[in-house]
């Protein structure tokens, strides 16, 4: 077995994108004008999707991660090589 995603749903795909882009260097794949997007993030992928597929893949509904208190899930992105000179800007 092989972990294969994490998906975020969010209002805006391309601005967490870029902001993944910007903060970490990492690089897009590709986003889709369906509302879903994804990141080079290696064997696991790392990608965002709109609220609107949300509703379709997980029909019951969800708790969105822009509510008033942060969900309880972490995506930990690890590197031996971080230059901690350069200013991250969000």
């Amino acid at each position: 077995m092989k972990f294969g995603y994490t998906i975020i749903y969010t209002d805006d795909v391309t601005k967490s994108i870029e902001f993944f882009e910007n903060a970490f260097g990492i690089k897009r794949r590709f986003i889709h004008e369906s509302g879903y997007g994804e990141l080079e993030t290696g064997s696991t992928t790392l990608a965002f999707a709109t609220h609107e597929l949300g509703k379709d893949n997980i029909p019951n509904g969800y708790i969105r991660a822009n509510e008033d208190k942060p969900l309880g899930i972490e995506i930990a992105l690890m590197s031996e090589n971080v230059d901690l000179c350069s200013p991250v800007s969000a």
